[in-house]
């Protein structure tokens, strides 16, 4: 707060978290408390999913983030995709009623024994590629050997990879040269000169700002990137262009 910061264009947040955890309470109560923390690091807009079905129920966490969708405010609301035929099923009756933009992995390194694989997945991420909805999947939570080999056989898929820290450098070339179609969120991308040399490799178009709030705080990776020479339209690009594409028609077209 004592930082002389504010962001130099418009900034749309691709990843907080929303409600309490059963072993972390959330730092604000409501959707003005979050716009208040969003408010003083210059963001405008954010995606949002409830904590919950992260790590408990994506079904139950689901429930309780459909109550956002009456909150007057800067959000789009992100649901979450678990492994069952249930969960499944709540996503179509949420997208029949035009709620789904994008959708986010549950933790599947929560749930012991249970691989991200297509012959578990495949039902989800087929039903994904048909209606062009893309998918945030963590890196800090999901396999990135099953994540490699899942993904390549759905190369019509927009991934949002979440989550990457320094100790997955080696791991995000290689993921983003194979999967063409992957965006990675910068929100832990913290190799030195890492972004600047994803940008001159991929370009600007697969880099998105995210916070992954309130697990990370929402400004440091922010004021980073207003301080690594990006021309304005990159910084445009980074911190919101690319994010509304993905949202739009599942991120392939312009």
């Amino acid at each position: 707060e004592n930082l002389n910061f504010r962001p130099l264009v418009r900034v749309f947040d691709a990843n907080i978290g929303v409600g309490h955890r059963h072993d972390r309470p959330a730092p604000f109560q409501d959707a003005d408390g979050l716009i208040k923390v969003m408010h003083q690091h210059g963001v405008d807009q954010a995606v949002i999913y409830h904590v919950q079905g992260e790590s408990i129920s994506a079904i139950e966490g689901n429930l309780a983030l459909s109550s956002w969708a009456n909150v007057e405010g800067p959000f789009s609301l992100q649901w979450t995709a678990g492994p069952d035929e249930d969960s499944l099923r709540q996503l179509q009756a949420f997208n029949q009623a035009g709620q789904v933009r994008s959708v986010r992995l549950h933790d599947t390194e929560s749930s012991g024994e249970l691989p991200f694989v297509d012959w578990i997945y495949g039902d989800l991420l087929s039903w994904l590629c048909k209606e062009q909805i893309p998918l945030w999947i963590s890196l800090a939570n999901t396999s990135p050997v099953e994540m490699m080999a899942t993904l390549r056989h759905f190369p019509e898929l927009v991934t949002i990879i979440l989550g990457a820290h320094y100790t997955h450098a080696h791991l995000v070339r290689p993921l983003m040269k194979h999967l063409p179609l992957a965006h990675l969120e910068l929100s832990r991308y913290e190799v030195l000169g890492g972004v600047e040399a994803l940008k001159k490799e991929f370009g600007v178009r697969r880099l998105i700002y995210g916070s992954f709030y309130p697990r990370y705080e929402m400004g440091p990776i922010l004021y980073y990137l207003h301080n690594i020479r990006f021309k304005e339209e990159e910084l445009s690009a980074i911190c919101g262009d690319n994010l509304e594409r993905v949202l739009k028609n599942g991120g392939k077209g312009d």
